[in-house]
This record gives structure tokens, C-alpha cells and sequence, in this order.
């Protein structure tokens, strides 16, 4: 118990104290484990799991005390990157005890053992190692299996055959003064890189991200509200690598834990506390064309994980609602019903609402597939309560058919946290029941799938 390992420590120190030493070693180390409960000295525990060195009292010099072997320290999910002081300063506890930084190690809770398992497990631990950054580390606390060894980890995007990014040449920057403000580039209320941004409630645009000592570069409200188009600087603009608008381009800065679930596979986590905002990293996949994303979910499963990601966030939905056709397009009604008796085209009922087909609507062009290549986030779970959120971040504004989907946190997040995202990405909170699967199975042949993220604003179905 704490008050036990507590006990041990103070024990240590008083039986030593007779001895009038003025040594600076320590003499004994431990574990001191969170607890709600107090020492039976009445000293409150420090509430994190710390290693804590018990030293001499200061007395006369003596021998210096030979230090036993120093058992392996075992550190909750956020590291110390300080040393930590007692809450308590006037207690005991200060006088006797500091907490010092020990590195984290996060090992696989389960060994394996069989040569097929290590061989898995080794394998993937190189593949991770070929990604930039900060420290990635796999987690097993359930069995001794390891991910898949099909996925493969990479930088950047692929992008496959009959996609192209928009030539550079369209690329425009801004010329904000590199010394603005504090040394920052684009610090004033105006950059040429907000041009296609949305505008507040106040009729005016934002930097997407904050500048101050609390929230830098973390994304601000009216974005992670709003699921606003993020834009940055570019390599044409006039401001330097510090500029306070880019975030997304200088990649992930967070370490992760790739984790076994208890009921959903592999998950994603983080060691450390995350602010509400904080960017930690992009989608990445092979980026592939429409007609090769239709040919591979052919060829797949229904019951097969989806990680399809559609570029479809500037185009025109494909359809409307009847009341919207009749105000935009009042010329063309009387064709559209024309339609509607040929049997050319149909309509829609959702919500009680018609739907009419969209003359504006243009298919997307690009799909991105992570399956078996891309990025740690990949192997985030679905959530219908998420505590993260995908969003589009562009650099050439000219290019509206690729850009980076970007991962933000909604929330504060704790250390240790799953982290999580919904795949409808939709405020629509209707729970699918039983019978309105089974209903869906009758008609497109396949069972929506069961939720797992067990909130209370589940809704207990969704689709592929």
C-alpha cells in the first residue's frame, strides 16, 4: 500500500539518522503510488507515482553509506521532464524525500514467446523506428501479439498513379514582415494566407492558431467548433519557418503509444497531457483516384475496417434539400420534375425532408487509403462522444483537391487517454437500433457495424 512504501521510506531514514552523516547519497529508493489514502503519520501522498530517494538528515560527517541496488522505476503514462517538489513543503515528507526525473520505459506488458510473435513484434518496432519525431512506442497489456506487420509506416503521403498535387506555380504567399510583433511573422490582424478563410461572427478573419504561453499553436475555437478549412503559410510567403500560422507543416510533436485495447484492437494514446487544441499528427495513406478506391472496396469485405478518407471538403453536396433547390435554382424546376416522371433522376426523403439532386455537385477526385500504409493515427478507434477531430489544412489555396487532414483535440486530455474521433464526423446524435440494422443488412446485403465506444451518447450502430 502507499502508507506502507511511505513507512519504509521514513524507516529507512530515521534508522540511519543516529549515524551523523552528511552524505548526499541516497540510501534508499522507492516507488510512492498514488493514493487517496494518508500515511498513518498523517502526511497527505504526493498524487502521482513518483521515484523517491530517501537521503540522510544533514548532521557531522561520517562514512558515506554504501547505496543498495536501486530497483527499476515504473512511471505513470506522463513523464517528469522537471523535478517535481512536494506539494506539502512543511511536511516530513519535503524534509526527507525530492522527486527526481527517471526515464519512462514502455515495454510490452506481455513477453512473447514463440519465435513467430517475437519475430512480429521486432519487425514492427523497425518499422516504426523509420518515422520522424518524437518517440512512438508500442503497448501490449492484454496478450503477447503485436500489430500487423502488412502496415507500413511513412512520412508522407503516396500519391499513386493519375494523382497530382496543382502545380507550385499557383502557389501564392503572403508578405507579412518576418519581424512583426514578437519576431513571429503574420502577428497583425491581417494576412494575405486568410484570404479564403471563413469569417467570425464579427466579420472577421482569424489565425487558426493561438499565440500566447498557454495556447501556442494550439487550433482556437471558432476552428475546433466550426470545422473550418485551416489554412497556413506557405514556402512563397514572406514570414519565416516561426511564423505562429504554421503548425500542421512542421509535423507531429508529441509522443504516442500504440496500445492493445481490451475489446477494439489497437488503439492510440498519448504519454503526456494534452491542452484542448494541440495538433498530434496527420492522416497519411496512398492517395489514389475515385475509380481505384471503387475497384479495392470491391475487392474487400464489408466486415473489413474502413480507412478510406475522401478529398471531397470544397465539393458541393450532392444533394439538396427541395426548398434550397427551389431558391437557387428556380429556373431549372420545372426540368427537374420532368425528370422525376422519366425516371431520370430520383429524390430523396431524409428527416422528413425531400432531398433534390444538386446541379453544382462535382465529384470528388482523390481518396485517401491508410490501410496499409500510413501514419499512427491510423489506428484510432471511433468514438460517438470523441475527445479529437479531423480537419483539411491547406498551403497552395489553388489546390483544391488535395491537402492534409489533420488530427486536433477537442478537449484537455489527461495523460493515458485513448484518443479518439468520430467517423461520421456529424452532430447528427440518432442511435441506430436493432431493427433498423437488421433493415440495412436486408437491403444493401451487409450489417452496419456495432459501436464499441460504450458513452452515453452511443449510437450503437454505424456504417462502413
Amino acid at each position: 500500500s502507499t502508507s506502507q512504501t511511505t513507512r519504509k521510506a521514513s524507516d529507512a531514514s530515521s534508522s540511519n539518522s543516529t549515524s551523523s552523516a552528511a552524505s548526499k547519497r541516497p540510501i534508499e529508493v522507492v516507488d510512492l503510488v498514488s493514493s487517496d489514502e494518508e500515511s498513518e503519520d498523517d502526511v497527505p501522498v504526493t498524487p502521482k507515482r513518483l521515484r523517491i530517494i530517501a537521503f540522510e538528515p544533514k548532521l557531522e560527517p561520517a562514512p558515506k553509506p554504501t547505496p543498495g541496488p536501486a530497483p527499476e522505476a515504473v512511471l505513470p503514462r506522463r513523464q517528469l521532464t522537471a523535478p517535481l517538489e512536494s506539494p506539502y513543503p512543511s511536511s516530513p515528507l519535503s524534509e526527507r524525500f525530492r522527486a527526481v526525473e527517471v526515464p519512462i520505459k514502455r515495454p510490452f506488458a506481455v513477453i512473447p514467446k514463440t519465435a513467430a510473435a517475437i519475430a512480429q513484434r521486432q519487425l514492427f518496432e523497425k518499422n516504426l523506428r523509420e518515422l520522424k519525431g518524437p518517440k512512438i512506442t508500442v503497448v501490449n497489456e492484454i496478450d503477447e501479439s503485436s500489430p500487423s506487420t502488412d502496415f507500413r509506416f511513412v512520412q508522407e503521403s503516396i500519391l499513386q498513379a493519375g494523382v497530382e498535387h496543382v502545380t507550385e506555380d499557383f502557389m501564392v504567399g503572403c508578405s507579412c514582415y518576418k519581424d512583426n510583433g514578437r519576431q513571429m511573422g503574420c502577428e497583425y490582424l491581417y494576412c494575405d494566407c486568410l484570404d479564403d478563410s471563413q469569417v467570425n461572427d464579427d466579420g472577421k478573419r482569424v489565425f487558426p492558431y493561438g499565440a500566447g504561453k498557454k495556447d501556442f499553436r494550439c487550433l482556437r475555437n471558432f476552428y475546433l467548433e466550426s470545422r473550418n478549412h485551416i489554412y497556413e503559410c506557405n514556402k512563397k510567403c514572406n514570414c519565416e519557418a516561426n511564423c505562429k500560422n504554421r503548425n500542421v507543416q512542421h509535423g507531429r510533436k508529441v509522443e504516442l503509444e500504440i496500445f492493445k485495447t481490451k475489446n477494439r484492437g489497437w488503439g492510440l494514446r498519448c504519454p503526456v497531457a494534452l491542452r484542448k487544441g494541440d495538433f498530434i499528427d496527420t492522416y497519411r495513406g496512398e492517395i489514389i483516384t475515385v475509380a481505384e478506391s471503387d475497384r479495392r472496396g470491391a475487392k474487400r469485405s464489408p466486415d473489413e475496417a474502413n480507412y478510406f478518407f475522401n478529398f471531397d471538403k470544397f465539393c458541393e453536396p450532392e444533394m439538396i434539400p427541395k426548398s434550397e433547390f427551389y431558391e437557387k435554382f428556380p429556373q431549372d424546376i420545372q426540368d427537374y420534375y420532368w425528370k422525376i416522371e422519366s425516371g431520370d433522376t430520383d429524390t430523396d426523403i431524409k428527416d422528413g425532408e425531400e432531398f433534390w439532386e444538386n446541379p453544382d455537385y462535382v465529384p470528388y477526385e482523390y481518396v485517401c487509403d491508410g490501410m496499409y500504409v500510413g501514419s499512427p493515427t491510423r489506428f484510432m478507434n471511433h468514438s460517438c462522444d470523441p475527445n479529437c477531430r479531423l480537419f483539411t489544412v491547406s498551403y497552395n489555396h489553388a489546390d483544391t483537391n488535395l491537402y492534409d487532414l489533420a488530427f486536433f483535440t477537442l478537449e484537455e486530455i489527461p495523460a493515458g487517454t485513448e484518443l479518439t474521433f468520430d467517423y461520421k464526423d456529424e452532430d447528427d446524435r440518432t442511435v441506430i437500433t436493432d431493427e433498423q440494422a437488421r433493415q440495412v443488412q436486408k437491403n444493401k446485403g451487409y450489417m452496419p457495424q456495432k459501436c464499441l465506444c460504450g458513452t452515453a451518447d452511443c449510437r450503437r450502430y454505424f456504417f462502413n
